[in-house]
Protein backbone atom coordinates (compact mmCIF):
# COMPACT_ATOMS: atom_id res chain seq x y z
CA UNK A 1 0.00 0.00 0.00
CA UNK A 2 1.41 3.32 -0.49
CA UNK A 3 2.04 6.13 1.28
CA UNK A 4 -0.63 8.45 -0.24
CA UNK A 5 -3.27 5.38 0.12
CA UNK A 6 -2.15 5.02 3.75
CA UNK A 7 -3.15 8.62 4.97
CA UNK A 8 -7.10 7.62 3.60
CA UNK A 9 -8.88 5.68 5.98
CA UNK A 10 -9.96 6.23 9.37
CA UNK A 11 -10.18 4.48 12.98
CA UNK A 12 -12.61 3.75 14.97
CA UNK A 13 -12.17 3.16 18.75
CA UNK A 14 -15.23 0.32 19.76
CA UNK A 15 -16.96 0.87 23.60
CA UNK A 16 -15.02 -2.33 23.97
CA UNK A 17 -11.63 -0.82 23.08
CA UNK A 18 -11.49 -2.26 20.11
CA UNK A 19 -10.20 -0.97 17.00
CA UNK A 20 -12.27 -0.68 13.47
CA UNK A 21 -10.52 0.33 10.50
CA UNK A 22 -12.25 2.10 8.01
CA UNK A 23 -11.46 2.25 4.08
CA UNK A 24 -12.45 5.19 2.07
CA UNK A 25 -14.87 3.03 0.19
CA UNK A 26 -16.34 2.57 3.47
CA UNK A 27 -15.15 -1.32 4.07
CA UNK A 28 -15.12 -1.97 7.85
CA UNK A 29 -12.04 -4.06 9.17
CA UNK A 30 -13.20 -5.09 13.13
CA UNK A 31 -10.60 -5.67 16.05
CA UNK A 32 -7.52 -3.93 13.51
CA UNK A 33 -4.64 -3.90 15.50
CA UNK A 34 -1.64 -1.01 15.49
CA UNK A 35 2.00 -2.96 15.40
CA UNK A 36 5.03 -0.79 15.75
CA UNK A 37 7.47 -1.76 13.08
CA UNK A 38 11.24 -0.76 13.76
CA UNK A 39 13.01 1.38 14.67
CA UNK A 40 11.38 1.20 18.42
CA UNK A 41 13.45 4.21 18.78
CA UNK A 42 11.43 5.91 16.64
CA UNK A 43 7.71 6.02 17.96
CA UNK A 44 6.29 8.74 15.96
CA UNK A 45 7.13 6.48 12.80
CA UNK A 46 6.33 3.00 11.00
CA UNK A 47 3.04 1.84 11.98
CA UNK A 48 0.96 -0.69 10.61
CA UNK A 49 -2.38 -1.32 11.01
CA UNK A 50 -3.44 -5.02 10.79
CA UNK A 51 -6.31 -7.29 10.82
CA UNK A 52 -7.13 -9.76 13.32
CA UNK A 53 -5.81 -12.58 11.20
CA UNK A 54 -2.70 -10.30 9.90
CA UNK A 55 -3.40 -8.87 6.90
CA UNK A 56 -2.03 -5.39 6.70
CA UNK A 57 -4.04 -2.63 5.87
CA UNK A 58 -2.16 0.51 6.32
CA UNK A 59 1.33 1.41 6.97
CA UNK A 60 1.73 4.94 8.24
CA UNK A 61 5.83 6.26 7.43
CA UNK A 62 4.72 9.33 9.76
CA UNK A 63 2.23 10.21 11.60
CA UNK A 64 2.10 13.56 11.29
CA UNK A 65 0.53 13.32 7.97
CA UNK A 66 -2.57 11.62 9.47
CA UNK A 67 -5.50 13.45 10.49
CA UNK A 68 -5.32 14.60 14.24
CA UNK A 69 -8.55 12.39 14.59
CA UNK A 70 -6.65 9.57 13.02
CA UNK A 71 -3.37 10.32 14.44
CA UNK A 72 -4.65 10.38 18.54
CA UNK A 73 -6.60 6.91 17.98
CA UNK A 74 -4.06 5.35 16.38
CA UNK A 75 -1.80 6.42 19.11
CA UNK A 76 -4.50 5.42 21.60
CA UNK A 77 -4.73 2.22 20.40
CA UNK A 78 -1.06 1.61 20.19
CA UNK A 79 -0.55 2.79 24.15
CA UNK A 80 -2.84 -0.17 24.76
CA UNK A 81 -0.54 -3.07 22.69
CA UNK A 82 2.72 -0.99 23.94
CA UNK A 83 4.33 -3.91 25.68
CA UNK A 84 7.16 -1.45 27.48
CA UNK A 85 6.67 -0.58 31.34
CA UNK A 86 7.04 3.36 31.16
CA UNK A 87 8.86 4.51 34.13
CA UNK A 88 7.64 8.07 35.49
CA UNK A 89 9.69 8.49 38.42
CA UNK A 90 12.41 6.33 40.41
CA UNK A 91 11.68 6.28 44.07
CA UNK A 92 15.18 4.11 44.78
CA UNK A 93 17.72 2.71 43.55
CA UNK A 94 20.22 0.63 46.12
CA UNK A 95 23.07 -1.85 45.98
CA UNK A 96 22.12 -5.28 46.27
CA UNK A 97 24.67 -8.13 46.40
CA UNK A 98 23.98 -9.00 42.34
CA UNK A 99 23.64 -5.37 41.05
CA UNK A 100 20.68 -2.58 42.16
CA UNK A 101 17.07 -2.78 43.27
CA UNK A 102 15.12 -0.47 41.70
CA UNK A 103 11.52 0.59 42.38
CA UNK A 104 9.84 2.82 40.50
CA UNK A 105 6.62 4.15 39.40
CA UNK A 106 5.54 3.19 36.23
CA UNK A 107 2.63 4.12 33.88
CA UNK A 108 1.17 0.44 35.22
CA UNK A 109 1.91 1.04 38.77
CA UNK A 110 4.69 0.69 41.01
CA UNK A 111 7.80 -2.02 40.06
CA UNK A 112 10.44 -3.47 41.98
CA UNK A 113 13.30 -5.09 40.12
CA UNK A 114 17.19 -6.11 39.78
CA UNK A 115 19.22 -5.00 37.37
CA UNK A 116 22.53 -6.82 37.28
CA UNK A 117 24.81 -4.35 36.22
CA UNK A 118 25.19 -0.03 34.79
CA UNK A 119 25.02 -1.84 31.29
CA UNK A 120 21.92 -2.82 32.22
CA UNK A 121 20.60 0.59 31.22
CA UNK A 122 21.29 2.10 27.81
CA UNK A 123 20.40 5.11 25.93
CA UNK A 124 18.22 5.12 22.99
CA UNK A 125 18.83 8.52 22.08
CA UNK A 126 17.21 11.82 21.98
CA UNK A 127 16.92 11.91 25.97
CA UNK A 128 15.13 8.45 25.80
CA UNK A 129 16.83 5.49 28.06
CA UNK A 130 15.56 1.74 28.66
CA UNK A 131 16.73 0.11 31.96
CA UNK A 132 17.08 -3.75 31.26
CA UNK A 133 15.95 -5.87 34.51
CA UNK A 134 17.58 -9.34 35.25
CA UNK A 135 14.58 -11.11 33.77
CA UNK A 136 15.14 -9.47 30.45
CA UNK A 137 12.06 -7.09 31.12
CA UNK A 138 12.48 -3.92 29.33
CA UNK A 139 11.32 -0.34 31.13
CA UNK A 140 11.17 2.74 28.90
CA UNK A 141 12.11 6.42 30.06
CA UNK A 142 10.66 8.17 26.99
CA UNK A 143 12.52 11.59 28.12
CA UNK A 144 14.84 12.14 30.87
CA UNK A 145 14.53 15.52 31.18
CA UNK A 146 10.36 15.02 31.96
CA UNK A 147 11.74 13.41 35.06
CA UNK A 148 11.83 14.68 38.28
CA UNK A 149 14.98 16.07 39.45
CA UNK A 150 15.39 13.65 42.20
CA UNK A 151 14.46 10.38 39.80
CA UNK A 152 17.12 12.27 36.86
CA UNK A 153 19.50 12.52 39.72
CA UNK A 154 19.61 8.80 40.56
CA UNK A 155 19.36 7.60 36.82
CA UNK A 156 21.58 9.79 35.43
CA UNK A 157 24.48 7.83 38.02
CA UNK A 158 24.27 5.09 36.70
CA UNK A 159 24.37 5.87 32.77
Amino acid sequence: MSQELAKNFTLEMEPNGSLTFVATDGTRTEKAKPVRLFPLTDPESWIAVVSSEGRELACVEDLQTLPEAVRTTLLAACGKRDFVPVIKSIKSVTRAANGHTWTVMTDRGESIFQTESDESIQPLGQDRVVVIDSRNTRYLVPDVNKLDPKSRQKLERYY
